[in-house]
């Protein structure tokens, strides 16, 4: 009797140690707890034998910025099929990993474009059906560094609105080009009494809505008749805004913008006012929002700091300021190391050029803003923006105002290996891409493609 005993105690102590570390950083793994029984220990375990990573690839010897404002030197990255396994020194790889050395190289996280077009995305829903992943921009975007990106629309007037979806540079692969289908809802400021008044009613409705969908398991066990909750009609985005499902931006001003200046209204405006009615949305829904292009931030960043709120620069977009009042009116090139100092989130995008471009685009002011989504950085870092934070304003922090830093943004385990190797300082002008990785697949060689590999920098002269 002892023998089978023995048997059935050492098999679950066998998969006990095993599950957690063929667990580890995979995406949709949810670890449950120890099994009840020694007997259903060994089927449990086989579902994740099945599930370990089928290739390993590791970038080996570079230094590794990882999107959060530090800094590792001569690391490695380990990617287990499309996600992140680990970061760090002296790893030991897998057998079979395929290692790509990146000794004299930066490695960073890929960047986050908050605003785009093209790309291989259409402008309407649903994504899924309409994304091209052949599409010939998708190379250049890749080349610049840019790895997902925001398309559609964020308009909303009245009452949150919107269709978008943030997509990947996924060359090649249809299904792992969109990431998310609308992570964010717009609205645009500045608003009315009426507006504002119809809005907040919409938002005490929401919020009830939520609370009844809290309350009704205890009614229903009380009342096996009680009805089920009913969602408000014309609400279900600021229901979504509300279980931080979907990020809100507010949209301000309104006007177009100019080859140099915004156009729409005379010099030395100032959007505080409108500012003010995001933040007392902000307020009234109990989290932060994201403020677009918001010229006169660097005014109040005190005030947005306090209501968790975020903002979206455009640092190459110039307001003239009113000659009566330049201490409190136009655009500051100081706007996001200001905010930054007082604790604000800064994602930077590119201004609308003169042809178009609401973003990263084959057009915009530089006539491709799609080659160059580091210039608007480099803009705010000319205005103090600490270096440590430049390079969040296009990865983690972008990603977080696009509500899908749990995927991408950054070089941590678990995330989904969206990469870049590059031969000099991200942000650096002469900096180029030399390989971008996406879902852990190498879908950019800057030696094997045609836009850039005549230009070598490094060649002695």
């Amino acid at each position: 009797m002892r023998t089978p005993t023995l048997f059935a105690l050492s098999l679950a102590l066998l998969s006990a140690v095993d599950l957690p570390g063929q667990e580890r950083g995979r995406r949709g793994r949810r670890p449950g707890g120890p099994p009840t029984e020694a007997p259903a220990a060994a089927p449990a375990a086989e579902p994740a034998k099945n599930d370990k990573p089928k290739s390993y690839t590791a970038i080996v010897g570079g230094d590794v910025y990882l999107g959060t404002g530090q800094r590792l030197t001569g690391a490695t990255v380990l990617i287990a099929d499309d996600k992140i396994e680990t970061v760090g020194h002296n790893l030991k790889l897998p057998e079979g990993t395929v290692v790509i050395d990146a000794k004299g190289k930066c490695v960073s996280p890929g960047f986050v474009a908050v605003a785009g077009g093209g790309m291989g995305a259409d402008r309407n829903g649903p994504y899924a059906d309409t994304v091209n992943p052949f599409a010939p921009d998708i190379k250049q975007g890749l080349a610049a560094g840019v790895t997902s990106f925001l398309a559609g629309s964020t308009n909303g007037r009245g009452t949150p609105g919107g269709s978008n979806a943030v997509v990947k540079l996924a060359y090649g692969d249809l299904d792992g080009m969109v990431l998310r289908e609308n992570p964010v809802v717009g609205i645009s400021m500045p608003m009315s009494t009426d507006e504002r008044d119809k809005l907040y009613e919409q938002i005490d409705a929401a919020k009830k809505y939520l609370q009844e969908v809290a309350d009704y398991p205890a009614a229903k066990a009380k009342d096996e008749k009680a009805k089920a909750p009913q969602a408000p009609r014309g609400g279900e985005k600021l229901v979504e805004v509300l279980e931080g499902k979907a990020s809100l931006w507010v949209n301000l001003g309104g006007g177009s913008f100019g080859f140099f200046r915004r156009r729409g209204g005379s010099g030395g405006e100032s959007d505080v006012d409108a500012i003010r009615q995001g933040l007392d949305l902000a307020k009234k829904l109990g989290r932060g929002v994201v403020l677009v292009k918001p010229t006169s931030a660097w005014v109040i960043p005190d005030e947005i700091a306090a209501t968790g709120s975020k903002a979206i620069l455009s640092p190459r977009t110039r307001v003239e300021a009113d000659p009566k009042a330049p201490d409190h009116t136009g655009s500051n090139l100081a706007s996001a190391a200001i905010l930054a100092r007082s604790g604000v989130p800064v994602a930077v995008t590119c201004p609308v050029g003169m042809f178009g471009g609401a973003g990263v685009g084959t057009n915009g002011i530089l006539g491709q803003d799609l080659n160059t989504p580091n210039v608007d950085v480099a803009y705010a870092v000319r205005g103090g923006l600490d270096n440590r934070k430049a390079l969040r304003t296009i990865t983690l922090d972008a990603a977080e105002m696009l509500g899908v830093a749990d995927r991408v943004g950054s070089i941590e385990p678990g995330k989904d290996a969206d990469i870049l190797i590059l031969d000099g300082d991200p942000l650096h002008y002469a900096t180029f891409v030399t390989t971008a990785i996406v879902n852990g697949k190498v879908v950019y060689e800057k030696g094997d493609d045609a836009l850039y590999r005549h230009i070598d920098r490094h060649t002695d002269r």
